[in-house]
């Protein structure tokens, strides 16, 4: 049986529930909780810290902190769009990179447009 193609644009992006975008002055982090055996190692014997924070630029924080389960990767274009413009008519290739970075580490859940 052939796999049912499934388009990108009208998928629904979700950061895991561990995952969260916190802002702190004028820089904005995802904070990580850090849970594999060996982390917990570090932690405990060599005192390393038990979040990790990775620093987000403007644009990263905008589109995590819009990934709430509701709007697709098409909407989520119209708001980057509103937000910083798109002169170079690449603001989607520039957004559907950035969550497949994301993606790749195994921040995000996809979900699927609701079939009206």
């Amino acid at each position: 049986m052939a796999r049912k193609k499934v388009n990108l644009i009208d998928q629904i992006p979700v950061l895991k529930e561990k995952l969260q975008v916190v802002d702190e002055g004028e820089n904005s982090f995802l904070v990580i909780e850090r849970k594999n055996p060996i982390e917990k190692i570090a932690i405990r014997f060599f005192k390393q810290p038990a979040f990790r924070k990775i620093n987000l630029d403007v644009e990263g924080a905008f589109i995590l902190k819009r990934l709430d389960g509701i709007k697709n990767v098409a909407e989520l274009e119209v708001d980057f769009n509103e937000a910083f413009g798109n002169e170079d008519g690449m603001s989607l290739a520039r957004l559907v990179r950035f969550l497949q970075i994301v993606d790749s580490y195994g921040w995000l859940k996809w979900k699927n447009k609701p079939q009206n």
